[in-house]
């Protein structure tokens, strides 16, 4: 039986209070909130945006139905997760706070504080089993997998890696601990650069493995003892210490898939998907900067099936182009396996009802 996903329609130019006006009738037509209860710890997750990125979800669109989830309990939080690659303002909490309340996502304007929930450095996380093709367990920041429920709030856009981002890159990068995303993205062992090397010792007190050591006063990894967890990546502040990109992009797909699997998971499948198409760029907002939109603005989505509402949005940007347009950016990338492995592996419907309000 198909998924319900729910659809109002937005135009290039719309003033922020009719995109926020339209939130708040989908939220109420589509019962996105019904998972939410009285007393949840319930999580908005959401990307907050780069700096010098303009084109992310606007905290002003969300006045509405943030004041309907505190209706419903007092514990709303934003939510978001560090990042791997050491140039963004994202890769600690201090930094990542600061960025979130730059771009409106503070606790005076909306009385919900900001917690970036893998932690400081983004070491915070708890195993969640899944026992899927990849991963047995799989390492879900501490704030997120310690919700009741989830609000995930999605900027639809094109990607280097995936092709296309939707929810199901939201929910399994976007939930994911620092060490989680060096999991889904990077081979077996990190590619050490000497010469970047500064000899603090860092790598040496944090590698869970005991295998590098300071020789020299340099790094030295014993490949042999290497377990490839990320953790020496993360911590390393000199770029001596880098991801290796050998994983196939498939693959990388089914790794975010397993991800969000163990997300929904931790939660109890408590979750409301909320999809913008809007400002929809080839690339996404980690990027800091500003891109031209390939499209013009199509609306916001709605619907409590992860797979049904990346579904509907990539088929409403491709209905307009009359092409697919992810595969036309990036030919190289089948962006669809996220979407077949993810209902493989039973996470959603793909099959979905589209209904405008």
């Amino acid at each position: 039986m198909p998924s319900n996903v729910y659809f109002a329609k937005l135009k290039n130019g719309d003033s922020d209070k009719v995109v926020k006006e339209k939130l708040n009738m989908l939220a109420d037509k589509s019962k996105a909130l019904k998972f939410i209860q009285k007393g949840d710890f319930t999580g908005i997750k959401v990307h907050f945006g780069e700096e010098g990125n303009t084109g992310h979800i606007k905290a002003a669109w969300l006045e509405g139905i943030v004041e309907r989830l505190r209706s419903i309990t007092k514990n709303t939080f934003f939510t978001d997760t560090n990042v791997l690659y050491k140039e963004s303002r994202r890769t600690n909490a201090v930094d990542h706070l600061k960025l979130a309340y730059e771009h409106g996502f503070s606790l005076d304007r909306y009385g919900v504080p900001v917690v970036i929930a893998d932690g400081l450095r983004g070491r915070n996380f708890v195993e969640v089993e899944i026992k899927k093709k990849h991963f047995s367990k799989v390492k879900i920041a501490c704030d997120i997998a310690d919700c009741d429920s989830l609000l995930i709030l999605t900027h639809i856009t094109g990607h280097i890696m995936t092709g296309f981002a939707g929810a199901i890159k939201n929910l399994g990068m976007g939930c994911a601990s620092r060490r989680g995303k060096f999991e889904q993205h990077c081979g077996i062992l990190p590619c050490f650069k000497s010469e970047f090397c500064s000899g603090c010792g860092v790598c040496v007190v944090n590698c869970p493995a005991g295998c590098i050591t300071l020789e020299n006063g340099k790094a030295k990894i014993r490949e042999a003892s290497c377990i490839g967890c990320g953790e020496c990546v993360v911590v390393c502040k000199t770029d001596a210490l880098t991801a290796k990109w050998s994983e196939t992009l498939a693959k990388l797909q089914e790794k975010m898939v397993e991800y969000a699997c163990g997300a929904i998971q931790s939660v109890d499948r408590r979750i409301g998907y909320i999809n913008f198409l809007t400002n929809i760029t080839k690339d996404c907002d980690c990027l800091a900067k500003d891109e031209p939109r390939i499209i013009q603005d199509i609306g916001i989505l709605a619907s409590d099936d992860i797979i049904s509402i990346d579904k509907a949005s990539s088929d409403l940007v491709n209905e307009v182009k009359k092409k697919d347009m992810f595969r036309e950016k990036y030919p190289d990338i089948d962006w669809t396996v996220q979407l077949k492995y993810a209902s493989e592996i039973g996470l959603g419907n793909i099959d979905y009802k589209l209904i405008e309000i």
